[in-house]
């Protein structure tokens, strides 16, 4: 346990970091944190189940991270009046069932959730979050609903990796999210194309990065759905064995990045000067093929 405070006195504390606390249980047996709190980590405490009641006037905290505590089955309630939060992180929480009924803060957020995999909802009235910046879900499988508003509007940067949020998601309308600047969706094993034809998938204009990995079917990269994408700067494909070809109107003018790993049958086609892909990337200024730049001997 590591504690920062800029004042003495418990009732001043400011940072608080806590790893490796194999029999710690509870962190607060009062019930709830000192409102000057501005600063909350805790990781490895595999005994932890509570971090306390409630967020009580901690008219202060920014940052709360959380990592590591598999028998963790709550967080506190009163998230949501925490006017100052930027970041909320949780990672590694198998226990964890829900959130506090009231949801997330309006703040200026970041929200990264990884690995909980008995948690079975978002957060209450995500859509509601105005101020929502960036969302990262990753491998929470017992999450079996999609919020039926969606997602803020204004949204920035999104990140996927479970196919109970990314299939509805795409139903849904992921162009609708008319400020999203960064996509990452991790493994999608049915696509065969990206955007999915099939399916009307369409991806919002506003896009600068796009990344996807772990597409084991992915056969070739739609030309009805890049084309569209007039903002794109960087573009990274990963993990995608059986993916041929980029889209047959070539990719968007504006790419200045291209990073391809792991995906053998596109690397053959990008051979330089010989490949049936080359034109199509040769103008790009940075291309790398399994971390090696293109024009490397």
């Amino acid at each position: 346990m590591h504690m920062e405070n800029n004042n003495t006195g418990a009732s001043l504390l400011q940072h608080l970091y806590i790893y490796n606390c194999p029999s710690l249980t509870c962190l607060s047996s009062r019930g709830h944190l000192p409102k000057t709190l501005q600063q909350l980590v805790i990781r490895d405490c595999p005994k932890l189940e509570s971090v306390a009641e409630r967020f009580h006037n901690n008219i202060s905290l920014g940052f709360f991270w959380i990592w590591k505590c598999k028998n963790l089955k709550s967080i506190p309630k009163g998230l949501h009046n925490l006017n100052r939060l930027h970041e909320i992180f949780i990672w590694d929480c198998p226990s964890l069932v829900s959130f506090p009924e009231g949801g997330l803060p309006n703040t200026n957020l970041r929200v990264s959730i990884g690995r909980c995999e008995r948690l079975k909802a978002l957060p209450n009235h995500v859509h509601r979050l105005n101020f929502l910046q960036e969302l990262k879900i990753y491998r929470c499988p017992s999450i079996i609903t999609f919020p039926e508003e969606g997602f803020p509007a204004n949204i920035t940067s999104l990140s996927v990796e479970d196919l109970n949020i990314y299939k509805p998601l795409i139903e849904w309308g992921l162009h609708r999210l008319t400020s999203l600047r960064s996509l990452c969706i991790i493994r999608c094993p049915e696509a065969v194309s990206f955007p999915q034809e099939e399916m009307g998938m369409l991806l919002p204009s506003s896009l600068t990065e796009l990344i996807i990995a772990r597409f084991l079917n992915l056969r070739y990269l739609s030309s009805k759905g890049f084309q569209n994408l007039t903002s794109l700067e960087s573009l990274r494909i990963r993990d995608c064995p059986k993916l041929t070809s980029f889209p047959e109107a070539g990719l968007p003018s504006s790419l200045l990045q291209l990073y391809i790993n792991d995906c053998p049958l596109l690397k053959k086609q990008c051979k330089r000067y010989k490949g049936l892909e080359w034109s199509k990337i040769a103008h790009i200024p940075c291309v790398k093929i399994d971390e090696k730049f293109i024009y490397e001997p």
